[in-house]
């Protein structure tokens, strides 16, 4: 616990009454002199008594931690106290000296507006006194000068006992204002000695040229004081500017450390602020709307080798922007301003009205957004979320769930409730509701999450069901509800009126990654009206009454989301494969789009593509997979492994007119050949009769772009649409590969489309192939290629570099081989 100046003073002042009194007896001790020798003394101690008076009249105030200290010439003094009078006399000299001259001093800093205490001049007294008492203690133990020649080694000893009176004191002093004021004794007393270590210098420089013109010739003594007076200007100039420099310093910190964003930092860094820049006692800051904080003392107990504060009344400052009024700063304990502190007063007080205006107008909109936030997705009548809340965070507990995790919506709605406004009126309605959702809160788990949807409709989300299976998970819902149900059911009195409100309530429960809140709510919704019309309390959603769904929108509009995203839509590529004998070389790879959905897991083209071409966002997904394709194409021609890639393309997007213009831009923003790009579509749609299509695909095959029949064999008019269009590729459905070993019908139509595909030139490229036999069997009929689970599964696009650079060392080595052969 920090000592009290209270305590400090009696034990510096106890020990300055001790050396006192030992000098006293130590006086009274010494050998009677002559009456002409002890006029001589009685002479020196006058002519010391003055020294001291003078030494401490000649003062520098300066800023010591968060109080002042005033500097003097107490080391010039000691030096010729400890020369011309004997050690037992100096304590009881220096008590005197200090003693007169604190007093003037005290009424002189009574009339500036700095009146110091009783205790602070008791305790400056005692310092001093103190530090002389063992000052001269020191030098009689070095080396005794008073009486005696004065040596080499005297002057050291007036050296020593001057810097133990300087340490003695600074360290007092210091110890003084870190109780008083706040700080560590160490520092101040390291400031306060970085601060007279110039002075203690001249001082004791000072001191020793007194002694020697004493000793020499008295007459040079008339030559000190302009001396003296040039180096008070030093010091003062010196101390002055170090002042200056560490104000300013700390003017530029304590306006910096306004910038906060809240009040009460602000109002509390000005007022740390205001006690390091005026060394106040006491500093607060009173706002327009009477707040306070801070606090005001109206005691001074600064300290220092002549310490000083001051007791006069408060000095307020108004604290205004513009004419807008913030406040006002109050500091206790900063007596009379000069016209300098006064300027720096102004230019804090500025500073601080603005950093504390900014914070109050950031509170008012932090507490307006607050507000603002809290009304957007809170009910007004029932603080519940409302339905925007309900939205948002129930797909971001769905989100954070696992894709197989069961949850449950369950929706209610009281039955009858206009029988309330129409028989009470609005007002008991808008009670009976606060009861509800009273009840509906006490019933709910931690992870629940509950809203009013509006009306008496309340919606309650469940995510901490059982995960043992889907029976167990209704179940627990179900009882849920009607537990729910039971409590609502409770009779409530309402404007002195006992009625009951019972609810309906329909259960839906879905995995996670099924389903988004929407559709939650959705199916909720067909759950109650079956509990309604079947006037039942509970109801669960039946799929196979459900002819609506939602899940269809939605997944467009996270398809939507997914083409702006990096991570969820990819491209992978399955290569096909030549039959010819000895040959592994790749012909072409087919690009298959997928998606790694973050709710629903990964999804094959066949889970979304239809609902999508059925949407406008067929034509920017048929882009997508253009560019990522044409893009990897480009890199591996750049690399040497220039090979053809495949891309399905629907009927929908044969209808968009811009579609050639958008892959030729592709192509020659990606410089890929044209001819690298194979459009696969299904021979259904190259038989439209659709003037549209027709165009699309003459300026598709005008840029260069090669045509591939897809599904070959599934429609009515397999071979018409070899002769009426140009393509160049021919691809057997898988269906009939996997059949055509044990299917001579499926055989049979494999063989004629190969027989075809090569009498017209044309590649035959078969799909699904997964086993050697029919690997065998398709290149015992001629086939060109396939493609397949037997050769590759679909691979990523940096798989696929790595395969297409170890077929072509493969290759490679095999032509050496030949050649070398």
């Amino acid at each position: 616990m920090r000592p009290v100046p209270a305590r400090l003073t009696a034990a510096v002042a106890s020990a300055a009454a001790v050396s006192v009194v030992l000098a006293a007896l130590l006086t009274a001790g010494l050998p009677t002199t002559p009456y002409a020798a002890s006029q001589g003394v009685l002479a020196a101690v006058a002519a010391g008594f003055g020294v001291v008076v003078i030494a401490q009249l000649a003062r520098l105030r300066v800023r010591a931690g968060a109080g002042h200290a005033t500097l003097a010439w107490g080391e010039a003094a000691m030096v010729v106290l400890c020369v011309n009078l004997p050690p037992a006399v100096i304590p009881l000299v220096i008590l005197a000296g200090v003693g007169v001259s604190h007093a003037v001093l005290r009424v002189v800093d009574a009339r500036a507006g700095r009146v110091r205490s009783a205790r602070d001049l008791l305790y400056s007294v005692s310092a001093l006194t103190v530090a002389g008492s063992l000052a001269a203690l020191t030098t009689v133990l070095v080396q005794p000068v008073h009486d005696v020649p004065l040596t080499t080694r005297g002057v050291l000893a007036l050296c020593a006992g001057a810097l133990v009176y300087c340490v003695v004191a600074i360290s007092l002093v210091a110890a003084h204002v870190a109780t008083s004021r706040g700080g560590r004794p160490a520092t101040v007393a390291v400031e306060l000695l970085r601060g007279k270590l110039l002075m203690v210098v001249g001082n004791i420089a000072v001191g020793l040229v007194i002694v020697w013109s004493c000793l020499t010739d008295a007459l040079l003594l008339l030559l000190l004081p302009p001396v003296l007076w040039l180096l008070q200007q030093l010091y003062a100039s010196r101390i002055g500017d170090r002042e200056e420099r560490r104000t300013w310093h700390e003017f530029a910190e304590a306006t910096r450390d306004l910038n906060r964003l809240d009040v009460r930092g602000t109002a509390d860094a000005g007022i740390d602020g205001a006690r390091r820049l005026f060394g106040v006692t006491g500093a607060r800051v009173i706002l327009a709307d009477g707040t306070v904080f801070g606090t005001a003392s109206a005691a001074s107990t600064s300290s220092d080798m002549s310490s000083t504060a001051s007791s006069a009344a408060p000095v307020g400052h108004a604290l205004a922007v513009g004419a807008l009024a913030v406040g006002e700063l109050e500091l206790t304990g900063v007596g009379r301003l000069r016209p300098r502190d006064q300027r720096m007063l102004d230019a804090f007080g500025d500073a601080l009205a603005a950093a504390l205006h900014d914070a109050i107008t950031q509170d008012a909109l932090r507490t307006m957004s607050e507000r603002t936030t809290y009304d957007a997705i809170h009910d007004p009548l029932t603080g519940l979320f409302n339905r925007a809340a309900l939205l948002s965070r129930g797909n971001a507990l769905l989100r954070r769930r696992g894709v197989d995790d069961p949850v449950a919506m369950l929706l209610l709605d009281v039955n009858d409730f206009k029988e309330v406004n129409n028989a009470l009126g609005h007002a008991a309605g808008d009670e009976v509701l606060r009861v509800i959702a009273g009840r509906v809160t006490e019933a709910g788990n931690a992870g629940d999450l509950l809203a009013r949807l509006g009306g008496d409709e309340f919606a309650l989300l469940i995510t901490d069901l059982d995960t043992g299976g889907a029976d167990l998970a209704l179940a627990a819902a179900v009882e849920r509800a009607r537990k729910l149900g039971a409590q609502l059911a409770v009779p409530m009195r309402i404007d002195g009126v006992l009625l009951s409100k019972e609810p309906s309530i329909g259960v839906v429960v879905a995995a996670a990654g099924e389903v988004d809140l929407t559709e939650l709510l959705r199916r909720a919704d067909i759950a109650m009206y079956q509990a309604k019309r079947a006037v039942q309390p509970v109801a669960w959603y039946d799929a196979a009454r459900d002819d609506a769904s939602t899940d269809r929108l939605a997944l467009l509009a996270e398809l939507r989301e997914a083409l702006h995203s990096e991570e969820q839509l990819t491209v992978e590529l399955q290569p096909a494969v030549s039959l010819a004998a000895g040959a592994q070389q790749i012909t072409g790879v087919e690009a298959l789009i997928r998606w790694k959905h973050p709710r629903r897991g990964r999804l094959a083209p066949d889970q979304f593509l239809p609902v999508v071409e059925a949407s406008e966002l067929m034509g920017p997904l048929t882009r997508w997979v253009l560019d990522r394709a044409i893009g990897l194409a480009s890199g591996w021609r750049r690399a040497g492994l220039a090979v053809p890639v495949s891309v399905n393309i629907s009927a929908r997007s044969l209808l968009e007119r811009q579609l050639p213009e958008t892959i030729s831009d592709l192509l020659a923003r990606h410089r890929l050949p044209a001819e690298l790009l194979v459009l696969e579509i299904t021979e259904t749609v190259m038989l439209s009769k659709s003037p549209v299509i027709d165009d699309v695909l003459a300026r598709v095959r005008r840029l260069g772009v090669q045509l591939a029949v897809d599904d070959f064999g599934t429609g009515f008019s397999s071979f018409t649409v070899l002769t009426r269009l140009p393509v160049q590729e021919v691809k057997i459905d898988r269906e009939f590969v996997a059949q055509m070993i044990d299917s001579p019908k499926a055989e049979a139509i494999v063989r004629a489309t190969v027989e075809l595909g090569l009498r017209l030139n044309l590649r035959v490229v078969a799909e699904g192939v997964e086993n050697p036999d029919q690997r065998a069997a398709l290149a015992t009929l001629g086939c060109t290629s396939a493609q397949g689970f037997l050769f590759h599964p679909p691979l990523s696009a940096d798989r696929l570099a790595a395969v297409l650079r170890e077929r072509r060392q493969v290759q490679r080595r095999h032509l050496r081989a030949e050649g070398a052969g």
